[in-house]
């Protein structure tokens, strides 16, 4: 699936682990962003079907994986910073971001600055992401189930029930890759890192809410999980989240994943792969038409 692997060096030294594959000339690039808890190769099944047609970048967050640790809070700022960083080592001229659950805010808030600067920005696809319009993130027992969280993953890594929790991850990956997803997501230093995020998602979800990243008539989709379990039952919230964010943005669509639960990256990446398409492929006919009329804005 991977082509390359290769280090991308943030502006203060720390080193992050990127997964490259796909046509080196395929106009849009894609970058991959995971959710807390996951190194990025768990989007193996994706990743596979976008480097059919394009040039796809997934990375491990700090800490995760082979990428240096960050002393630094992982406030939304900070990790978008990292991920600018892996952005810009593309050297894109078109841009398509993709983030799972947690990975949602973060792709937003880059999104956002790099349009406010001017940089490509051709869309961004939100799957199953974590939603400010739900309040279910800002109930007493939520934060206490956060903080509860934070303090257990590195001990739960350390006698393998992180392993086997993270599971769902890689369900419908080889065994080798699953594998290296799961050692990368579950050994102690990335269940630190974890719990870095983690103790940060209620407030920053919060100034989320008091600040919303403005990304104008951008192209999004918002994919929803719409299969409920015994196990999660915040479908229904977290649906009617999305909903609203889609309400929020004049270019947003919402897009049904009728057979996944959260973890859509697993049990429909077709669905995500062809979400992610069509806006990496507009992105190349928008950008077709405007060298054909005279603008050469886009270059």
């Amino acid at each position: 699936m991977i082509d390359s692997a290769a280090f991308v060096t943030t502006p203060d030294g720390r080193r992050l682990r990127t997964f490259a594959s796909g046509p080196l000339d395929a106009g849009a690039v894609v970058v991959l962003e995971a959710g807390l808890g996951a190194s990025g190769l768990y989007w193996g099944l994706v990743h596979r079907v976008l480097a059919e047609r394009v040039r796809v970048v997934a990375y491990e967050r700090a800490g995760y994986g082979e990428s240096t640790p960050d002393p630094a809070p992982r406030t939304l700022e900070r990790l978008a910073d990292d991920l600018d960083a892996v952005v810009n080592a593309q050297e894109p001229s078109r841009l398509v971001l993709v983030g799972h659950s947690w990975g949602g805010p973060i792709v937003r808030r880059l999104a956002a600055r790099r349009l406010a600067a001017g940089a490509p920005m051709d869309g961004v696809v939100l799957v199953d992401q974590s939603d400010e319009h739900a309040a279910l993130y800002f109930r007493p027992s939520t934060r206490r189930l956060f903080a509860f969280s934070a303090a257990v993953l590195e001990p739960a890594a350390r006698l393998g029930l992180l392993r086997v929790q993270l599971r769902s991850l890689v369900d419908g990956m080889g065994p080798i890759a699953a594998a290296q997803a799961l050692d990368a997501s579950t050994n102690p230093a990335a269940a630190r890192a974890a719990a870095a995020e983690q103790r940060l998602v209620g407030s920053e979800l919060a100034g989320l809410r008091s600040r919303p990243p403005r990304l104008g008539d951008l192209p999004m989709r918002v994919i929803s999980g719409m299969k409920e379990t015994p196990a999660d039952r915040t479908r229904g919230p977290l649906i009617a989240a999305h909903l609203e964010t889609v309400a929020a943005h004049p270019g947003a669509v919402h897009v049904r994943a009728e057979q996944s639960g959260h973890v859509v990256t697993a049990s429909e990446p077709e669905l995500v792969a062809r979400q992610v398409l069509e806006l990496a492929l507009q992105a190349g006919d928008r950008g077709v038409d405007s060298r054909a009329s005279g603008d050469d804005s886009s270059i």
